[in-house]
């Protein structure tokens, strides 16, 4: 399930979003991003907490995004995962947000799939954006 008891966003990102929306007006948000190879190799929980003072993880919705408008960046197993430290992910609906979701290539398509933030390895990798300084 990825209903609001299931998956929000974290509050850094929130926050980040609301900013960048007040100075953008408008129907789109441009947001500079990184897809991932500045945390890699990271868990979820070590990267939230050495983000640059400007930076922070995006979501499962903004990365999925980018991964339609860059269908190259997932297209067989060994590429990187991708992490979304900026969704938190309850498995159960009961408060505790304790896995992140993440995309990857697998059996000829992308899958979609949450684990949980304490996990490193060397093929994940983290998405996140920056704010204007």
């Amino acid at each position: 399930d990825l209903g609001p008891k299931y998956l929000k966003l974290s509050e850094r990102t929130t926050v980040a979003l609301q900013m960048l929306g007040e100075k953008q007006k408008g129907d789109y948000l441009l947001i500079p991003a990184q897809f991932g190879l500045t945390h890699r190799g990271r868990s979820v929980r070590r990267v939230r907490v050495v983000y640059a003072p400007h930076e922070f993880g995006l979501g499962s919705f903004i990365a999925g995004c980018m991964i339609l408008t860059h269908p190259e960046r997932l297209v067989e197993w060994e590429q990187l995962h991708i992490d979304c430290p900026g969704d938190e992910y309850s498995p159960d609906a009961d408060g505790r947000f304790s896995r992140a979701p993440y995309f990857y290539w697998y059996d000829g398509g992308v899958e979609f799939h949450a684990y949980g933030v304490d996990s490193a390895h060397a093929l994940y990798c983290y998405v996140s954006a920056f704010l204007p300084q």
